[in-house]
């Protein structure tokens, strides 16, 4: 066997799992965002949209991007230890996937030409930084890790609370998406992403770092966290939420009409409390039930970046080719088209995972990382007969 069939063998379940789970919910905040309809369009929201707003601000949003920044740490840890046991230069392989495969090439390739929300560049800048903390120890890992998700805290509750001062009517100004406008998305690529970088930068940065921090202390192995604190942690995590959701509900009875931007702090920290708790529950539910049962998030999670550059490409030739009106759509179509494309996604991955090791942009990032082609079709089972 190969060294590039070995790492296949080599994947933790229980990632995948959870990386194919924070892909449904990072479908279900960007299907919004993609039809008009997410918090870069709208601030205000009435009728069932307000309700269905709520729900998101409390489940959805800013929880998803959690558990997959926290999982890229993660995953990165895993990759530089495989990297080492097989003799390779381990940041000279983690820098040619993060440069020449493609998070940068596709990432800024995706935000021009699809979308403008693309968050693959960031990871891949963010990702150079990571390689200093490789080596240091993992007391001084986690200290910089709350420090920098401490700093964001600190930025994003004080803009949200200054935005209190701002007329809805001025916080709804659309930003430019769609394939017609892609010189327009270049330019912002170019002239915002910096300050995009500054803003959610050092929040990424410290998840990254707390999933470098799990992976060197074997949170994902056979002697990882114990099911006592994983059931801390998850009720803990839950109360936590709870009292944070009690100024939410209340923005949403106050009148007929939901200010979502108003209540964004609070979303902001439950994404915190709340991706700790998905966390948790899944890990628990996988040690009670196997992870066999979870092997549609497994597949889409092993397939995560095809699925999630698929996600954007279905669904902006859909808005742009079909569906001209989709702007207009209530935010329960957006829910359901979400949950549905995912679900076609799940299938896909699961057939597409019978016949070949690798996702198509997988097995192209794992070619460019290891300069060499890896195996792509299974091979057909030998007949003992």
């Amino acid at each position: 066997m190969n060294d590039l069939q070995m790492d296949h063998k080599e994947r933790i379940r229980e990632v995948d799992i959870l990386r194919g789970f924070a892909l449904l919910g990072i479908c279900l905040v960007n299907v919004p965002e993609m039809f008009g309809k997410g918090l870069a369009f709208q601030s205000v929201f009435t009728g069932s949209d307000a309700f269905i707003r709520l729900l998101y601000d409390m489940f959805v949003q800013t929880k998803f991007y959690t558990l997959f920044a926290f999982l890229f740490g993660i995953s990165f840890y895993l990759f530089m230890q495989s990297a080492e046991r097989r003799g390779l230069s381990a940041k000279r392989a983690m820098s040619r996937r993060l440069l020449l495969l493609l998070l940068l090439v596709i990432g800024v390739a995706h935000g021009v030409l699809f979308w403008f929300g693309d968050i693959l560049h960031t990871y891949a800048i963010l990702g150079f930084f990571l390689l200093l903390f490789y080596k240091r120890t993992g007391k001084a890992i986690l200290i910089w890790s709350l420090s920098l998700l401490s700093f964001s805290v600190l930025i994003v509750v004080t803009s949200s609370l200054l935005a209190l001062m701002v007329a809805p009517e001025a916080l709804n100004e659309p930003i430019f998406h769609g394939i017609p406008e892609w010189e327009e998305r270049a330019g912002y690529l170019l002239n915002y992403s910096s300050l995009n970088l500054l803003w959610i930068g050092p929040e990424i940065l410290g998840l990254f770092l707390l999933g470098l921090y799990a992976g060197k202390r074997g949170w994902f192995t056979s002697k990882g966290l114990s099911d006592t604190i994983l059931r801390r942690l998850q009720w803990g995590s839950i109360f936590l939420s709870i009292l944070l959701f009690i100024p939410m509900v209340n923005q949403y009875l106050s009148g007929s009409e939901y200010y979502s931007r108003y209540v964004y702090h609070y979303t902001f920290l439950t994404g915190k409390t709340m991706a700790i708790f998905y966390l948790c529950t899944l890990l628990r539910l996988i040690r009670v039930f196997g992870a066999l049962r979870f092997n549609s998030f497994a597949a889409c999670g092993q397939m995560a970046y095809t699925n999630y550059l698929t996600q954007t490409l279905i669904t902006m030739l859909l808005f742009n080719l079909v569906w001209h009106d989709a702007g207009s759509w209530p935010l329960w179509a957006n829910l359901n088209y979400a949950l549905l494309l995912f679900m076609l996604q799940a299938g896909w991955s699961l057939l597409w995972l019978r016949h070949y090791n690798l996702g198509p942009l997988e097995w192209a990032w794992r070619t460019v990382t290891y300069l060499q082609l890896p195996p792509l079709r299974k091979k057909a089972a030998v007949s003992q007969d």
